[in-house]
């Protein structure tokens, strides 16, 4: 049994036609766990597995593209037909307050999310066990606080870097990654890069590079760009496995040295 990501959406700000935002499924026998949860990810989500079903829920950070869907959930939770059912919220540290005062600007309402999830902010200082999935987090360097996620199965090692600058932390964590989910906004030859805020994909070739991963997956693409720009410039820089996160791509997370069976 083997550790899965399945990608629900990978666009940066606003989805792409017929995509989401940030979202990833990491499967691992009977436990789900859904990684970050943007504008799009619940839509995609079903058709992969049911809100019930999922182990937990882990928001990295609070821009929109990352949490937003956050909100169409809880009215499915709350007014739903089924029996109630809560799931297990993880939040950054100060998420719980964050979300009383999304929920008092919504519906003045300080409960708005509390009521229809288990809500718990994590410790990145400490080790999260859900299931058979071990997780740990590192803080980024991006303008809002964000935590890169490592989850251990006991056989292979994901990290998912998040949104981040350039960062030595990020890249001592990502050491040695098996697969290294990581974000790439934009392509370093653009004439002006909108924003410093986020890696380019060349950079993220570098980092891999660096941290000497054992497959790169590049994600959080601006739409619109032709994806084949991300994966030339990451390859130019990264001499292992790279390829794109596009909303319904599986990957198998498995030791470097197995990667003849990591078919997506």
């Amino acid at each position: 049994m083997s550790m899965e990501l399945i990608t629900l959406g990978s666009s940066a700000s606003f989805p792409a036609a017929g995509g989401a935002c940030s979202g990833y499924l990491v499967r691992n026998g009977a436990t789900e766990l859904l990684l970050d949860c943007g504008t799009g990810v619940l839509s995609r989500l079903q058709l992969e597995t049911s809100v019930r079903n999922l182990t937990a829920i882990v928001i990295t950070h609070f821009h929109p593209d990352h949490y937003l869907d956050l909100v169409p959930m809880r009215y499915g939770l709350h007014y739903g037909i089924e029996e109630p059912f809560r799931p297990v919220l993880y939040l950054p540290p100060g998420g719980r307050a964050l979300l009383e005062r999304i929920g008092l600007g919504l519906r003045n309402s300080s409960t708005y999310f509390s009521k229809a999830f288990d809500l718990r902010e994590y410790d990145p200082g400490s080790t999260l066990e859900l299931g058979n999935l071990a997780i740990s987090f590192q803080l980024t360097t991006h303008d809002e606080p964000t935590w890169a996620v490592a989850i251990e199965d006991g056989e292979a090692r994901l990290v998912y870097t998040a949104d981040t600058q350039e960062s030595a932390e990020v890249e001592a964590f990502a050491r040695n990654a098996d697969l290294l989910l990581c974000e790439a906004t934009y392509p370093s030859d653009l004439t002006n890069i909108p924003s410093g805020n986020h890696l380019t994909s060349r950079q993220a070739g570098e980092l891999a590079q660096r941290a000497e991963v054992g497959r790169l997956v590049l994600t959080h693409f601006w739409p619109g760009i032709d994806l084949s720009r991300y994966a030339s410039e990451a390859v130019a820089a990264f001499n292992g496995p790279v390829e794109l996160a596009e909303p319904g791509r599986r990957f198998r997370v498995v030791r470097a040295t197995d990667m003849s069976i990591a078919s997506t």
